[in-house]
């Protein structure tokens, strides 16, 4: 099994340290992990995003990538029967794409997933921060918030930053609930050109399975944009469980492996930014 999206306990919101969850790895069968810690670069949410190193906070823009790559490092010799990868989960804002850029190329990762986790530096995927949703964005109506997030979607896919795109559905988890059913009929009209923007700018997608371990039926995104996504040309699809806590690691990566199997592919992986012929 491969699990490309794990965070350990240098985000913020994740328990667990690098080595606990190769320990775990090794436990249950996971023979390929890529750590996806958290790169959230807005600065007008400065005050709020943070790293951990050691224990101790530090803000984004701190030197502490050179020991999160360290740590990677370090388990890979202590767990050799293990393939380990340096990825990171940047949050994705407008504007940003230059400093994203910059923060890539200064640094070395296997693989880079992209992620709306905002609209208009307000979160919506965090319970944390629902107060502040409700009073900025879903005044503004169901219609508002979906183009804004189709917007998000097609200008992440356009940088041509990511080698796949995370949890494309995400708005099942929080804005669906809030808005309702007028949210469902808002957005369902740019499923499919979020869908073509990822494929014709090359993009990859993430089969995300957070969703089954919190009991829904299908993983981020549905089977049936998985399907969309197939016929627009899409081949690269990494999957990964989304875990922040060591006993979360490769929950749902096989029911994912399955589905994707029955598309005639396999999951994606990578190295240095390069997709590995299956």
């Amino acid at each position: 099994m491969v699990d490309y999206h794990i965070h350990p306990d240098f985000s913020p919101d994740a328990q667990g340290s690098i080595a606990d969850y190769c320990k775990r790895a090794l436990a249950i069968g996971v023979s390929e992990l890529c750590f996806t810690t958290h790169y959230e670069p807005d600065p007008v949410r400065a005050d709020i995003e943070r790293v951990i190193v050691k224990g101790e906070a530090r803000t984004i823009e701190s030197n502490w990538v050179e020991a999160y790559i360290k740590e990677v490092e370090r388990c890979e010799k202590d767990f050799p029967e293990l393939r380990i990868l340096v990825g990171i989960e940047v949050g994705y804002e407008m504007g940003l794409e230059g400093r994203i850029a910059d923060f890539l190329s200064n640094n070395r990762f296997d693989f880079v997933l992209g992620a709306v986790h905002c609209l208009d530096h307000v979160s919506i995927t965090s319970k944390e921060e629902l107060a502040e949703f409700r009073s900025r964005l879903k005044p503004l109506g169901s219609e508002f918030v979906a183009r804004r997030y189709f917007e998000y979607v097609r200008a992440a896919a356009g940088s041509g930053l990511f080698d796949c795109l995370a949890h494309l559905d995400i708005w099942r988890k929080y804005i669906l609930p809030e808005l309702g059913a007028d949210f469902v009929q808002a957005i369902g009209q740019f499923i499919e050109p979020m869908v073509n923007a990822l494929a014709s700018s090359k993009t990859g997608l993430e089969i995300n399975t957070a969703a089954l371990r919190r009991g829904e039926g299908e993983p981020y995104p549905s089977k049936e944009i998985i399907a969309l996504a197939v016929r627009a040309g899409i081949r690269t699809f990494s999957i990964g469980s989304d875990c922040h806590r060591v006993s979360d690691l490769g929950c749902g990566v096989k029911t994912a492996e399955e589905m994707l199997f029955q598309f005639g592919l396999k999951p994606a992986r990578f190295q240095k930014r390069q997709r590995l012929s299956v």
